[in-house]
């Protein structure tokens, strides 16, 4: 599998520092958002981890966001940030965990990959301890939302952590080294680009063979027109979906048409 990083230009890195807010779609209720930055250990590193939460009391839902091959970096706001911050605007505590600190990447190409990518999944796992042990969290109610490299990454953590209870995928696949050893994967909802040239929508279309000839419950929504990263209002959309299905209204579990 090949995903290529393109790294932008400068005047892109600096148009998107005032790139606007991704808010639901109508009809969902936004909530004001705290946001901080805390801590988790991990094989003895210090992974930092951003923290949403919804100014609004009791257990929330949570929501594990994972980044993509290209990192996070402090110039701007991520992509994957941006998502956290719409995820708990929706009423989830919504963290970013950056995995890459474990293994002293700054980006990660398909040789990195291969090379770490059990070293993350146990990562995050520990990240999945450490959230549910929050006061702020609904124990059983943990979710992932991947982006790119996270999505392919959140399939292999969805596989080995019974806690992680669904799972959101935007440009994802099935790493071959996992296929033989996968015994189990939560709901999973899978989200692509039909014009994704980073990860082709084949990929993501063999990923959902795979569960549908496994038994595992998947829904799949492919955007026309849309490339590896969503523009806003296709975002917007696939945000809100990813919401409702990680955390659906009482008697609900589907995410929306």
């Amino acid at each position: 599998m090949q995903r290529t990083l393109r790294l932008l230009p400068i005047i892109a890195l600096v148009a998107a520092c005032s790139a606007p807010a991704l808010h639901p779609r109508a009809g969902v209720t936004i909530h004001r958002v705290e946001d901080n930055v805390s801590f988790l250990e991990s094989d003895g590193h210090r992974i930092k981890v951003d923290v949403y939460q919804p100014e609004i009391g009791g257990r929330r839902p949570a929501v594990i966001l994972l980044h993509g091959s290209g990192g996070i970096h402090g110039l701007v706001e991520s992509t994957i940030n941006r998502y956290a911050r719409t995820m708990a605007e929706q009423g989830m505590v919504a963290f970013v965990v950056h995995y890459f600190d474990v293994t002293g990447n700054f980006t990660a190409n398909d040789s990195v990959e291969v090379a770490n990518y059990f070293h993350w999944v146990r990562e995050v796992r520990e990240a999945v301890t450490w959230i549910r042990a929050r006061s702020d969290v609904q124990v059983n109610s943990v979710g992932l939302l991947g982006h790119s490299l996270g999505a392919w990454l959140a399939v292999g953590v969805g596989a080995a952590d019974a806690r992680v209870n669904r799972i959101v995928l935007l440009g994802s696949g099935l790493e071959p080294f996992l296929v033989d050893s996968i015994k189990r994967m939560p709901p999973s909802l899978i989200l692509h680009g039909a014009k994704d040239s980073t990860v082709p929508l084949s990929d993501a279309q063999h990923l959902a063979d795979f569960l549908r000839t496994r038994g595992f419950a998947y829904q799949m929504k492919v955007y026309p027109g849309e490339e590896h990263n969503f523009t806003d209002s296709v975002a917007s959309d696939a945000l809100t979906r990813a919401a409702r299905f990680l955390a659906p209204p009482r008697r609900n579990a589907r995410a929306q048409d």
